[in-house]
C-alpha cells in the first residue's frame, strides 16, 4: 500500500511541474554607459581629430592650394646633399605638401636635394628569402636596384624620411626601404666592441604627419597647450627609436618635425592655415640645418 501511495505522489508532482509556466528571468540593461577618455575630455579646436575626404581617411590639400615641386637631384658638386625618402601614394596629401615645402626650402638654402618617391618607384618593401642574408649578414651582393639606392645614400649628407604615422611607426614601404637598403656591411658592421655604424658624418631626420598625439607641431617641447605632457611622451618615445637607429648606422639624429595640427579638409581658412604649416616647417628646418 505504501508503495502505491508513493508512486501516485510522484506522478502528481511531475504533472504539476509540467503545467507550470516558467517566469522570465530579468536581464541586466544591455546599453553600455557612456565613458570618457582623456582624449574626449581634452580641449580641442578645428585642427583636432580626423579629417576625411570622399575617398579615404586622409588630410588632403584643397585643390587651389596644391603645390607642385620636383627637386633637381644630386650632381658632382661639393654642395651639401639631402636625400628625401617619401612613403605616401597620395600626392595631394598634406604630408606630400610638407615634403615639397621642405625640399624647396633646402634647395633655396643652397643644398642639393634628391627625391625617392617610393610608391611611384614601385619599390618592393618585402625582404625576400633570397635577400634576407644580404640584408641581415652582408652575405653576397646587393641587387641592382638596392645598389642604386645605396649609392644615393653614400652621396647624401642628410637622410630625411617622410611618411605618415601608422601604428606609431613608419609606413611599411619606408620600413622595408630601411631594412633592404641599410644592410650589414653597408650601414654597419661587426666591430671590436659590437656593431659599428658606417654612415658617419650623415644626419638622420624625420618629417611625419599624424593624427592626434596631444596637440603639437615640431618636436619635444612643441605642444600647443592641449595635452602637452602626452605630446612630449610621444616625442620622447620617437627619440628613443631614432637615437637607436642612428647609433646602429653611425648617423647623427637630428630629431623630427611632427605635425598633428592639420587644417581641416573643408576649412574656410585653409589657405592661411596651410601657409602657416609651411612657414612653421621652414622655420624648424632653419633651426636644425641652417643655424
Amino acid at each position: 500500500m505504501k508503495k502505491l501511495i508513493l508512486i501516485l505522489t510522484a506522478v502528481l508532482m511531475l504533472a504539476g511541474c509540467a503545467t507550470q509556466t516558467p517566469q522570465a528571468t530579468p536581464t541586466p540593461e544591455t546599453t553600455p554607459e557612456a565613458t570618457t577618455t582623456p582624449e574626449s575630455t581634452a580641449k580641442t579646436d578645428s585642427f583636432t581629430g580626423p579629417t576625411v575626404d570622399s575617398i579615404t581617411s586622409a588630410s588632403i590639400v584643397q585643390e587651389a592650394y596644391i603645390q607642385d615641386y620636383t627637386p633637381a637631384g644630386f650632381t658632382d658638386s661639393d654642395k651639401e646633399k639631402a636625400l628625401f625618402v617619401i612613403g605616401d601614394p597620395r600626392h595631394n596629401s598634406v604630408l606630400w605638401d610638407m615634403a615639397r615645402t621642405a625640399m624647396k626650402h633646402m634647395e633655396e638654402q643652397g643644398m642639393e636635394v634628391e627625391m625617392r618617391d617610393l610608391y611611384t618607384m614601385n619599390f618592393n618593401p618585402v625582404l625576400s628569402a633570397a635577400d634576407f642574408y644580404y640584408a641581415k649578414d652582408g652575405q653576397g651582393e646587393p641587387s641592382a636596384d638596392i645598389k642604386k639606392e645605396q649609392d644615393l645614400v653614400s652621396q647624401a649628407d642628410h637622410l630625411i624620411f617622410v611618411y605618415p604615422n601608422w601604428h606609431d611607426s613608419e609606413i611599411t614601404i619606408v620600413k622595408g626601404y630601411k631594412e633592404k637598403v641599410f644592410a650589414k656591411k653597408f650601414a654597419y658592421q661587426d666591430g671590436a666592441n659590437g656593431l659599428e655604424g658606417l654612415l658617419k658624418d650623415k644626419s638622420y631626420f624625420t618629417i611625419m604627419n599624424c593624427g592626434y598625439l596631444g596637440g603639437g607641431r615640431g618636436y619635444i617641447g612643441d605642444g600647443v597647450g592641449i595635452e602637452d605632457e602626452k605630446w612630449d611622451t610621444y616625442m620622447n618615445a620617437f627619440k628613443v627609436f631614432d637615437d637607436d637607429t642612428s647609433a646602429f648606422w653611425g648617423t647623427t639624429n637630428y630629431g623630427r618635425f611632427v605635425n598633428d595640427r592639420t587644417p581641416g579638409n573643408e576649412s574656410e581658412n585653409y589657405g592661411e592655415e596651410i601657409e602657416q604649416l609651411r612657414s612653421d616647417l621652414n622655420a624648424f628646418l632653419d633651426k636644425v640645418y641652417f643655424n
